[in-house]
């Protein structure tokens, strides 16, 4: 089956790894006043994915709302072409201030923003020298690999002692994306980030990125996907989508569709959807701090299909995921949730979840 042209994307009722699309009234629509917002189903409002201020907001409740840290695994800091080599780049992810630089031969790397010496941010004035950045204060410079000190410029003593490090991220550079490896306990990366040769093939268009902010976590935007029934009152779906889930270890899979859709999950927050004829699409849902997370989603479309296509897909899914923004930024998370037998594939995907968490004090649950 090939499926080209938005309005059937929109009516197939696909679904991102962290989101969804699928036709709706016509309520809420860009350029149309805020009115009340009146779901069943949820109204499409796209512009409140790049407008924070107008999208609704209502919970005042000030405890945490998740039970669980940020998740250990693969997620994007930035596009590749952000960063040219010899810069620095400033950012927050993770719950923590982070400088992302390339070396002079292009590598990527990513620490911790401050200097273990006497704690000047790396990334406001620092030096990118080699594969080392130094720091602005007094010179010291900080492998990019591992994080430590290599050089204090102003001292004749040789030993530089261990803690004299700056933690660093285990980066790589794929998909077009710089993505870093985040782990709660300092561990190597259990998996990889997969290739995604569609991003490489001249038969598919040039790829188009959609970003946006979102108040809640990874393993809520996740269970979006086996939330069957939400489909049809969320986005208005004529009935419940049916899919094969199945997992193994860190990687996840979905098939709906006669096989023509294929989701693919990578660890809590790294997903790539394919759907034949149609699109393929990366997602990362790289987490701010516990309750809010920064989505990247990556398309490209078959060449075949003209030169908007990839553009017209992203529309049609990100106009969908609009539609789940108001429940998402609202809800809390329930456990126990209070379930239907039809529903225990959101208790199989929480299961998987777990292993992506790390609990440093052994309590297995915050």
């Amino acid at each position: 089956m090939t499926i080209s042209g938005e309005t059937r994307a929109g009516r197939a009722g696909l679904t991102g790894d962290y989101g969804s699309t699928a036709t709706t009234s016509a309520a809420g629509a860009e350029g149309e006043g805020e009115e009340e917002l009146v779901g069943l189903p949820m109204p499409r409002r796209p512009h409140t994915l790049t407008d924070l201020s107008r999208r609704t907001r209502v919970r005042r409740e000030r405890t945490p709302r998740f039970p669980f840290p940020i998740p250990n695994g693969w997620f994007i800091v930035a596009a590749a072409s952000e960063l040219e080599p010899g810069r620095t780049k400033s950012l927050f992810y993770f719950g923590k201030d982070l400088v992302l630089f390339r070396g002079t031969d292009g590598t990527p790397h990513l620490l911790d923003a401050y200097c273990p010496h006497l704690g000047a941010n790396l990334g406001v004035g620092g030096r990118v020298v080699d594969g080392s950045l130094q720091c602005p204060f007094h010179g010291w410079r900080f492998d990019g690999g591992s994080g430590a000190c290599v050089e204090v410029p102003y001292d004749d003593i040789d030993y530089i002692p261990k803690t004299a490090t700056a933690r660093a991220y285990p980066t790589v550079e794929r998909n077009h994306m710089i993505w870093a490896w985040h782990h709660l306990e300092r561990k190597e990366p259990t998996y990889e980030v997969p290739d995604v040769p569609e991003f490489h093939d001249p038969d598919w268009l040039p790829i188009v990125v959609k970003d946006f902010e979102v108040a809640t976590c990874c393993q809520e935007m996740a269970e979006n996907n086996v939330d069957t029934p939400h489909f049809k009152y969320v986005h208005g779906t004529p009935a419940i989508p049916e899919e094969e889930f199945s997992t193994d270890g860190h990687y996840k899979r979905a098939v709906g569709m006669d096989g023509n859709f294929v989701r693919e999950g990578f660890g809590l927050g790294l997903g790539v959807l394919r759907v034949k004829g149609y699109t393929t699409f990366v997602s990362s849902t790289t987490p701010i701090d516990e309750e809010n997370v920064h989505v990247r989603w990556i398309f490209t479309s078959p060449r075949s299909l003209g030169e908007q296509a990839a553009e017209r897909a992203s529309r049609s899914f990100t106009d969908g995921i609009s539609q789940d923004l108001p429940i998402w930024e609202n809800k809390i998370y329930k456990d126990p949730p209070v379930l239907r037998p039809s529903e225990k594939a959101v208790t199989e995907q929480r299961r998987w979840c777990q292993q992506f968490y790390s609990y440093p004090d052994g309590t297995g649950r915050r």
